[in-house]
């Protein structure tokens, strides 16, 4: 009964997807025919995404603290793909994401046409564009959210935060929000490390019916009390990993020995 759930859920996701993004894309010509600003109604169709896919795989999203308003530029650990859908659910907010998902059939299109922030990791070249693109596409309707740890993990415990792309807040002298992620699982459900977070060499399907299988997940935001400012990168990804980490609950205590963080 379990599989057949399961499958039903990771059916029901992208027919989901693609239902609210034709909707989103129907109504997004005319916002360019006019000239209208977009991230109010990409903002909504965005809220209902996440809130409805958090319904499907039988998710609760619960926050803790004061989720920042635009304008804004906040840091989160980053622990699953899924961590978009609850983000888009409670925040205003656009996306940086990596270089490989504009060029993901159908998925990247979406992505563009979303406003999603796009980083080319491999080359260092890139990063001044895109401090400039984050500097450029914060405003009075949107944030944006920053994952720096460069990947996603077991949620054991927060990566280093990689200061490249935070050197538009140390410029400008931009006040950085903070929240943290993280999962939990029934009893009888498998462990959210493993069937929620998603890290390591998985094939996304067959993560996503593992994710499926269980019959409740409890996803929880915590907001950071404050905000870090710096006029240093460095010191300013080292601020905001421990302000962070004072907040994050693991996801699972002991370190899972398959876990190879990313080399940067």
């Amino acid at each position: 009964m379990r599989n057949v759930l399961a499958a039903i859920k990771v059916i029901a996701f992208p027919v989901w997807t693609l239902l609210i993004y034709f909707v989103y894309a129907f109504i997004l010509i005319f916002y360019m025919l006019f000239s209208k600003p977009y991230e109010p109604w990409r903002n909504t169709c965005m809220s209902i995404w996440g809130k409805v896919t958090a319904k499907i795989f039988s998710m609760k999203i619960e926050t803790e603290g004061v989720a920042p308003e635009p304008p804004f530029f906040i840091v989160s650990n980053h622990l699953s793909y899924i961590d978009i859908a609850v983000y888009a659910a409670v925040l205003k907010t656009t996306f940086v994401s990596k270089m490989e998902v504009k060029h993901w059939p159908v998925v990247g299109f979406m992505a563009r046409t979303l406003g999603i922030i796009f980083i080319d990791r491999r080359k260092r070249s890139d990063v001044h564009r895109v401090n400039e693109e984050i500097s450029s596409q914060i405003n009075n309707r949107q944030g944006v959210i920053l994952f720096p740890e460069g990947t996603t993990s077991p949620g054991t415990e927060i990566m280093r935060f990689r200061p490249a792309l935070l050197q538009y807040a140390a410029e400008e002298g931009v006040s950085v929000s903070y929240s943290a992620i993280r999962y939990q699982t029934t009893e009888k459900d498998q462990s959210a490390h493993l069937s929620v977070c998603w890290w390591g060499n998985k094939p996304m399907l067959k993560h996503l019916f593992m994710m499926g299988k269980n019959r409740s997940i409890e996803a929880a935001i915590r907001f950071g009390e404050d905000r870090v400012k710096h006029h240093d990168r460095k010191k300013l990804a080292k601020k905001l990993q421990k302000s962070v980490e004072k907040i994050f609950v693991p996801v699972i205590e002991q370190p899972d020995e398959n876990f190879e963080p990313l080399q940067f």
